[in-house]
């Protein structure tokens, strides 16, 4: 009997060590924030403007996401010098106006579809996630790159669902994955379903997917998979790091997309967020 209540007692304290050694999700989005910068440090930037390049099967790609307080966002995505995609977003509407191949579309999203896109958008979506009520839910880990990730399910309540990876050691983030479940709005290539040319959200702002937004997350964030690197600190931003480097692929379809210029607290103007 001893020796039964004794290994019971064994398994108990395994059990806990174990139940201990994964973080909760606020934990690891704590680490990552303070990975970056810290939250004092992001509650400074009052607004970004972030411009990346990218070179993809289908030629050049540039993007400029422009991003302010108040989840107001503007991004435009060029496809060798030609304009496919144009967002927009007041704060709660977001109006999309796409065109590839001689087709236009335009569409507006509200509700949580607005709350996917202005997620999607944001340099620093995690410090939105209470405002949206994110749900996180801590899977376990995964290799990224030979190393070790956290990987974290969110959801939007009845909405949009992704999965982030953070490096375990260093706490960045270092990886999105997502189906674009719940996405709504054109593709550039004007066949609908919400996505870009294979699944490229224009870089520079958001999500850190990085670059955000329709950056291309801080990378933060686009919905489809995307690997973050290069992790740099942007000028005037007290210390805040971003990803400089942003690879994806969805089928035929991969970019590389490289930060060019990071503008911190130049004042936008809030005539660059109105929806016509």
């Amino acid at each position: 009997m001893k020796k039964i209540i004794l290994s019971l007692m064994m398994f108990g304290v395994v059990g806990a060590a174990s139940a201990q050694e994964t973080p909760s999700a606020d934990a690891i989005l704590d680490k990552y924030l303070a990975a970056i910068g810290g939250k004092e440090a992001l509650s400074k930037i009052e607004d970004i403007s972030i411009s990346t390049v990218a070179e993809t099967q289908r030629g050049s790609m540039e993007s400029e996401v422009k991003f302010k307080k108040g989840n107001k966002f503007s991004s435009v995505v060029y496809m060798m010098g030609n304009e496919v995609m144009r967002q927009t977003c007041d704060g709660t509407k977001v109006a999309i106006t796409s065109g590839f191949g001689g087709n236009t579309n335009s569409s507006t999203l509200e509700g949580k579809d607005a709350a996917g896109a202005i997620l999607q958008a944001a340099p620093f979506p995690e410090l939105l996630y209470a405002e949206f009520n994110v749900q996180k839910t801590v899977v376990g880990k995964e290799a990224v790159n030979g190393k070790d990730a956290w990987k974290v399910e969110f959801a939007i309540p009845e909405g949009r669902k992704w999965n982030d990876f953070f490096d375990v050691e260093t706490g960045l983030k270092v990886k999105r994955a997502g189906s674009g479940e719940g996405q709504r709005g054109p593709r550039p290539d004007g066949q609908g379903g919400g996505q870009r040319p294979g699944g490229q959200r224009p870089e520079g702002g958001g999500g850190q997917g990085g670059q955000g937004g329709g950056r291309g997350g801080m990378m933060g964030g686009g919905m489809m998979n995307a690997a973050l690197s290069d992790y740099k600190e942007i000028k005037d931003g007290n210390g805040v790091k971003i990803p400089y480097v942003r690879e994806q692929g969805n089928g035929q379809f991969s970019s590389k997309a490289e930060v060019t210029s990071v503008k911190v607290n130049k004042g936008i103007k809030d005539n660059n967020f109105v929806i016509k």
